[in-house]
């Protein structure tokens, strides 16, 4: 193509871009992508500058048998159950949980299942999740995910499948920095003092001890795949 032709082609590119991002609007959990476009249209950076390293520590950790679950929605937690379920089959067949390892990717809507339940409550996540409480039934106020009781009976987790319970157990939790930028860009609409920056900053600080924010899911999927896992979509 000549240099005559290659501007208009240029302008043309720039233009469907831009029609893109108009397209993708914003909203909590519109997902990786949706997220940067979010805090761009509030006048935020698109890719927020911190942290500029990334905990890549998690792929020293992983076994010999080794799987991704790739969780981009809630679907009540169905992820974890699959890690679950990978894990005691293993075990029933006599291979020790030490050689096994399940790596659960939580992006997109899914992210939230990595905050503790001062967020939950103070985002008021379980009205937009559609989520009840494993106590009362009721409308969560706290993350259902984690700290199970024999007691509850509206839970979606049991004794072996909780976030935090299968932590203990050897799984890696991975979760998308991209998602949870937009998520910060809800705390600022609900307490305006925030900054993208700061505001970011206050999600990560939510973050459950443990889990390993990624630069974004997409990334994290791949990187679970480069370090040798096989890779399971979770689907219910």
């Amino acid at each position: 193509m000549t240099d005559r032709h290659e501007q208009p082609r240029r302008e043309f590119l720039q233009h469907l871009m831009g029609a893109g991002v108009a397209i993708a609007g914003t909203g909590l959990l519109s997902g990786c992508a949706m997220a940067t476009s979010s805090a761009a249209t509030a006048g935020g950076p698109a890719s927020p500058s911190a942290p500029e390293t990334w905990d890549m520590s998690w792929t020293q950790r992983l076994a010999r048998h080794r799987t991704a679950y790739d969780s981009p929605e809630v679907q009540d937690g169905a992820a974890l159950g699959f890690a679950d379920a990978m894990m005691t089959g293993y075990k029933a067949t006599g291979v020790d949980e030490s050689k096994v390892t399940a790596v659960i990717i939580l992006r997109h809507a899914a992210s939230v299942m990595t905050l503790n339940d001062a967020m939950w409550d103070r985002l008021a996540l379980g009205e937009r999740t559609k989520l009840k409480d494993p106590t009362t039934g009721e409308t969560t106020r706290r993350n259902p995910f984690i700290n199970y009781h024999k007691d509850d009976k509206h839970s979606a987790i049991d004794e072996n499948s909780g976030i935090d319970t299968l932590m203990r157990r050897g799984a890696i939790i991975l979760t998308c920095n991209r998602a949870l930028t937009g998520v910060a860009y809800q705390l600022r609409k609900k307490e305006p003092q925030f900054t993208p920056e700061t505001a970011l900053a206050e999600i990560r600080r939510n973050v459950l001890p443990g889990v390993y924010v990624m630069p974004n899911g997409i990334f994290a999927v791949s990187a679970a795949q480069d370090a040798g896992c096989h890779y399971m979509r979770v689907l219910v």
